[in-house]
């Protein structure tokens, strides 16, 4: 079986698959048969409710790990809509294993534009916009994690290094960065203590699209794209501006998880000891060349509906509800909600208290307060709404791919080029299996 989406919804998350059957009338169990691929245009429908509300229907829900708040949404739910069982189902599995193709799941942008219910302004629609595969919407998340760099502030100004990362690519990145390390200590790092062939991996993630298509599952590493993107990563390490053996460094990846998150994360530096206590700033991460600018983003909890299902508007409703304000205020921190009137609770609420304390239980931060204001939302909020690619996670087989074939080319042993070819294979036969 190609495996041409694998990676569309694997993201630390469970999936839902509701694949369903009616109770009654017809019999329990079975499942119709799919008319089509989704992703295919069906007869247009008025709505997408129920037709019949009063018919005893089964949705199952099939998740990866068990989690307090389907149960919740579960009775919830049922309790709402009488005629409807929500059948939770666990499935003992790893994300890495998990497999999807396009035609198993409902296309949700065909049943977004046919429900009058579902108004995407008020939910973040460049979540939803940077999820889709050649225009069709397979999974919806129940919330998002923003990534950027954290950049040593104090440095970089003292530096006079301009910086524009509205539309940075990692080209530009490279060559601020030779301009920052003229103003720093042999010690210091431009980004992170890693090795070469971790930051190409990566460097791969982060630019998922333009090296694996998600839609053919065709792979592109024997490209000039993938050949300049090792040259770059090699000549930061021959150059020394990165090392792996360097210390604290000017930049470093985060993972944002909640305005708390944020205003914990772009303190901290100010406790480091050791001559190294500095004030933080929030970049945009560089993009691939050729891209639009756009932040980066990854999703978290992501649903999807079995294509073959019978009772696709039922799935759809259940999802629907849980997205929700009703039940997302319970969903706890995991990540930024993807309804915007989620997210505006969750402002309102941090801001009406007006700090945020640290929960480092060991440490120089150790019950330290730190106050919030609606400058940092503001800040906060151009990279919520500025979010455009979806940065691939926990792909295991491409990631040791990359990583074993790139060593011999940083190891001097062979070209670029070569080393692209054998990823290129390797990657394709992965992506064929």
């Amino acid at each position: 079986m190609k495996k041409a989406l694998f990676i569309l919804l694997t993201i630390m998350m469970m999936v839902v698959s509701a694949c369903s059957s009616t109770t009654g009338g017809n019999s329990g169990g079975t499942q119709t048969k799919s008319e089509g691929q989704a992703g295919t245009n069906p007869p247009k429908e008025e709505t997408v409710e129920p037709k019949n509300s009063n018919e005893k229907k089964t949705i199952v829900f099939s998740t990866f790990f068990q989690n307090d708040f389907f149960v919740e949404a579960k009775k919830k739910y049922e309790a709402k809509h009488p005629n409807i069982t929500i059948d939770l189902k666990y499935i003992d599995t790893e994300d890495a294993d998990l497999e999807i193709k396009k035609q198993l799941l409902v296309n949700m942008s065909e049943l977004i534009d046919k429900d009058p219910t579902f108004k995407k302004e008020q939910y973040f629609g460049n979540i939803l916009d940077g999820m889709k595969v050649n225009g069709g919407l397979y999974g919806m998340p129940l919330g998002f994690f923003i990534y950027g760099l954290f950049g040593n502030n104090t440095l970089i100004e003292k530096s006079g290094v301009k910086i524009d990362d509205s539309h940075w690519n990692w080209t530009q990145f490279i060559e601020t960065a030779r301009e920052l390390v003229k103003h720093t200590d042999e010690n210091q790092s431009v980004l992170g203590t890693t090795e070469p062939e971790y930051l190409i991996t990566q460097l791969v993630n982060d630019q998922y699209g333009t090296f694996v298509d998600k839609e053919s599952g065709k792979a592109n590493f024997d490209s000039a794209a993938f050949t300049d993107l090792l040259k770059e990563v090699k000549s930061v390490f021959d150059d020394k501006i990165m090392s792996g053996d360097k210390g604290f460094p000017i930049f470093r990846d985060t993972q944002i998880n909640s305005p708390e998150d944020y205003i914990r994360e772009v303190n901290q530096s100010e406790f480091l000891t050791g001559g190294l206590s500095h004030k933080t700033k929030l970049y945009l991460k560089p993009i691939a060349s050729g891209q639009q600018a756009g932040g980066s983003f990854r999703t978290y909890q992501t649903l999807g509906i079995n294509a073959k299902s019978s009772v696709k508007e039922e799935a759809w409703d259940f999802l629907k509800f849980m997205h929700s304000d009703e039940m997302q205020h319970r969903a706890g921190s995991a990540g930024f909600p993807l309804s915007k009137a989620s997210y505006s609770r969750v402002v309102q609420d941090v801001l009406k208290k007006g700090t945020v304390e640290s929960i480092q239980p060991i440490g120089p931060m150790k019950g330290k307060v730190f106050e919030i204001t609606q400058k940092d939302i503001d800040d906060l909020d151009k990279f919520l709404t500025g979010a455009k690619y979806s940065v691939q996670f926990n792909n295991t087989h491409i990631d040791n791919i990359v990583r074993e074939e790139s060593l011999a080319y940083f190891a001097g042993q062979k070209t670029p080029e070569a080393v692209a070819k054998l990823i290129q294979n390797r990657v394709t036969t992965v992506l064929n299996e």
